[in-house]
């Protein structure tokens, strides 16, 4: 935290949740999946020792990686 008040040029009151999400590396996105595809993220995610959410960051760059590859 002393980091991320030292790059924002904050004081040491703790920065507020909008302060913390600008300076992440990564950001949140929501998506909504229709059920049998969430089934097969899970059964693949179990299989995997993974989160769901690793998995799908995953397969998302994946396919963006691939899909670049087509357009190239």
């Amino acid at each position: 935290m002393a980091e991320l008040q030292e790059r924002q040029g904050l004081s040491q009151e703790a920065p507020s949740a909008a302060t913390v999400a600008d300076s992440a590396q990564s950001e949140r996105l929501n998506v909504t999946l229709p059920a049998g595809l969430m089934n097969r993220l899970k059964q693949h995610a179990l299989a995997e020792s993974r989160s769901c959410s690793s998995l799908a960051s995953f397969l998302i760059e994946d396919g963006l990686r691939r899909h670049r590859q087509l357009d190239g």
